[in-house]
């Protein structure tokens, strides 16, 4: 199993080659999971968000477990949508994000383990399903500007 993405595009290309060259000479299969699909885990329909430098999110809807990609105006739409009434929110900021569409249902999680990775493959039932192949995702799905924190942690600390 190899990580498609998102995340560096040469990293994810020099991995997807490396591993390519691991199964040419052993008899297993080469899968490629990405990033969305590893937060899903259990969840038939998620809203899943990934940090991106400079604090911007990459998010993706997984419904029916295949993953959509929308503009931001759709997601806000999601909030009276019937067909999104099981929709949880998972990943980087879940709870704020779960907040602006109305989701009750959130997971904070800001980093992805390889452990995440090992239970989502073990569920992978039609491997061909999933190509080693590298998932690009635009600039322009990122959901929030740059996150601004709390003004307090902007001041210097008097330790003296």
């Amino acid at each position: 199993m190899v990580c498609t993405g998102p995340g560096n595009f040469n990293g994810i290309r020099a991995s997807i080659s490396a591993m390519k060259g691991v199964c040419c000479s052993l008899p297993i299969q080469l899968i490629g999971v990405n990033k969305f699909q590893a937060l899903s885990k259990i969840y038939k329909s998620a809203l899943i968000s990934l940090k991106h430098r400079d604090n911007k999110i990459y998010w993706c809807i997984l419904k029916d477990e295949e993953p959509i990609f929308m503009s931001f105006s759709e997601i806000e739409d999601i909030k009276t949508s019937d067909g999104y009434s099981d929709l949880v929110v998972v990943g980087y900021r879940a709870e704020e994000i779960a907040k602006s569409i109305k989701v009750k249902k959130f997971i904070e999680q800001n980093e992805i383990s390889i452990l995440d990775f090992l239970n989502f493959s073990k569920k992978i039932i039609r491997p061909e399903k999933f190509l080693p192949k590298p998932l690009y995702v635009s600039q322009g799905q990122s959901l929030f500007a740059k996150y601004k924190g709390p003004k307090i942690l902007d001041k210097s600390l008097d330790v003296s």
